[in-house]
């Protein structure tokens, strides 16, 4: 995408995710850098009113707030391409010798979460400061450095060191959700989704994108139900109850019916008409083993995505030979049904292809 005011060619995530204000009827060309200058928002003392840089409307300072909260938040700082390298080291050698500074954790949304290095003993100590920090049990963690799984052993655990992580280092975290051995095959995996509207008729989309290592294959979606060489996946399309102004999408697939070459499934939810997903009332999502209804694969807090059009919730990975690994994403994202662009290149920047 190219920024009107800059003109320079930038990703999709340097631009806003949502429009200026609710009161906008356009997308913003404006990327979030440039926004920032335009209301010189590192001037803490500005608390004038300001309009919008391509249209008529003006902002409140609460939706300056929000712009500049963005700006702080946007996961595009990260250099996502370095992660598992060193970066340029802000490291001290202490008195003893040993080196001092911050290793960074990256999720694949974006988010980021930094560790003392000189506090991190091994890998096992690493888990267990990942848990406090980020609530993820050891157990569902993959961390990866360099193109490789960091491991535990139970005698004479393995160190940063022994993998090379330097201060600076970059670190990806990979939350895997479920695992799915051959014994206990998902015959039925559903991705069941609904929804209320507000006002008029509106919807939410369940989309499944299926994936061949990095090379898109095929979506399954409101319009694109069914494909004879796939019979075993479906999408259900449009449930509508306008009575109720209710809303619901379903998608099914047999994963161990899929080609051999399927490797991903990416779950996307994404708003149609409204800007974004915060507009719809109490909208919800499962995606379970149809033989355990009761037993969720997948949780993802809907209203982390409200500010945003779409929202990659989780891949079907597989890792092997009848198993797959359901992993947690939740990396908000532009585009929806009638663009899928944003939404592939939010994918790519997952790096999840192997």
């Amino acid at each position: 995408m190219r920024c009107s005011q800059c003109e320079s060619d930038k990703l999709s995530k340097e631009f806003p995710s949502t429009m200026i204000t609710e009161r906008c009827n356009h997308i913003p060309s404006y990327c979030l850098s440039c926004l920032v200058k335009y209301f010189d928002l590192t001037n803490k003392t500005n608390q004038k009113i300001r309009k919008c840089p391509e249209c008529p409307e003006k902002l409140s300072l609460e939706e300056l707030r929000l712009v500049s909260l963005t700006w702080d938040k946007a996961p595009f700082k990260i250099d996502v391409d370095n992660i598992g390298k060193v970066k340029t080291p802000r490291n001290i050698n202490t008195a003893d010798g040993n080196k001092t500074g911050e290793i960074y954790v990256v999720l694949l949304n974006g988010q980021k979460c930094a560790f003392q290095y000189e506090q991190i003993k091994n890998i096992f100590a690493l888990r267990k400061e990942i848990k406090n920090k980020l609530s993820v049990d050891e157990g569902k963690q993959k961390l990866i450095y360099n193109g490789v799984e960091l491991q535990d052993r139970t005698t004479a655990p393995c160190t940063l060191q022994d993998y090379k992580i330097e201060p600076g280092s970059h670190i990806q975290l990979i939350v895997v959700l479920y695992s799915i051995t051959r014994a206990e095959s998902i015959k039925s995996l559903i991705f069941d989704l609904f929804w209320t509207y507000p006002g008029s008729i509106d919807y939410l989309d369940g989309t499944c994108l299926l994936y061949k290592g990095d090379e898109f294959v095929r979506k399954y979606d409101y319009m694109s139900v069914f494909y004879p060489k796939f019979p075993d996946m479906r999408h259900s399309g449009d449930k509508m109850d306008d009575a109720n102004k209710k809303g619901s999408q379903c998608i099914t697939a047999k994963l161990d019916a899929l080609p051999p070459e399927i490797t991903q499934l990416y779950f996307v939810l994404s708003s149609f008409k409204s800007p974004t997903i915060g507009h719809f009332k109490a909208p919800g999502f499962k995606l379970i083993d149809e033989t355990q209804p009761d037993k969720p694969l997948c949780a993802y807090q809907l209203e982390n995505a409200a500010d945003s059009q779409a929202v990659i919730m989780c891949c079907v990975s597989r890792v092997g030979q009848g198993m797959w690994e359901v992993i947690q994403i939740g990396k908000l994202s532009k585009g929806n049904a009638n663009d899928y662009d944003p939404i592939e290149k939010s994918i790519t920047e997952c790096a999840l292809f192997g």
